[in-house]
């Protein structure tokens, strides 16, 4: 049995990317009907609010409140799971107060518990961390799909704990990728992840 405690909503209510770093080594929990699906969070990338007075344009929420964006101006400890290519889910965890607009992209995270289905959900036969060493790769393997979207992260069905016991390890600090579009958000550095670990996505 793996022991851990679920995290309270206050936990939540700070800037992105004061969360983004206390997230790594922390589990990601869906529990489905078929099994409960536990990741260690390995890489995060935060998003919204500001970095020395500029405004995060590499964040969903620059453009203002849409019906694809509002989870992330609900207040800190909810989900925000969005469709990228047509083909990809993507999950978040909203944090700060209501209206601010930021949340924690989960890029990847280590399988734990739950492991025979991700292999299932990804066609594959063994663990590797190709099972879940990127946003959508993670989501497919946990199977967190669009029915996730705007999730109170404080129920049953999906969370963040932490771990009974958390081994000691380095956290890198880089700028965050694939956004070549934010002109100022591509040089925020706001992305981070455990050093050394295999299911980090890009190093």
């Amino acid at each position: 049995m793996t022991a851990y405690t679920i995290w309270t909503k206050e936990e939540y209510q700070e800037r992105a990317s004061v969360v983004a770093p206390k997230l790594l080594g922390q589990y990601l929990i869906h529990r489905t009907a078929e099994t409960t699906y536990i990741g260690r969070i390995v890489e995060t990338e935060a998003y919204g609010g500001s970095y020395r007075r500029m405004a995060d344009d590499g964040a969903h929420s620059f453009r203002g409140l849409t019906k694809r964006t509002e989870p992330m101006f609900c207040a800190g400890g909810v989900s925000y799971v969005y469709l990228i290519y047509g083909m990809y889910h993507c999950v978040n965890i909203v944090t700060g107060p209501e209206g601010s607009g930021q949340a924690v992209l989960i890029r990847a995270v280590e399988p734990v518990a739950g492991i025979e289905h991700m292999l299932e959900n990804r066609r594959m036969e063994a663990v590797k961390p190709a099972v879940s060493n990127g946003p959508g790769k993670l989501c497919r393997a946990m199977d967190i799909t669009l029915a996730q979207n705007r999730l109170d992260l404080c129920g049953s069905e999906l969370y963040i704990a932490r771990p009974a016991e958390q081994p000691r390890f380095a956290v890198v600090r880089t700028t965050r990728i694939n956004i070549d579009y934010a002109v100022k958000g591509k040089q925020f550095p706001w992305r981070f992840y455990i050093k050394d670990n295999p299911y980090v996505s890009m190093r």
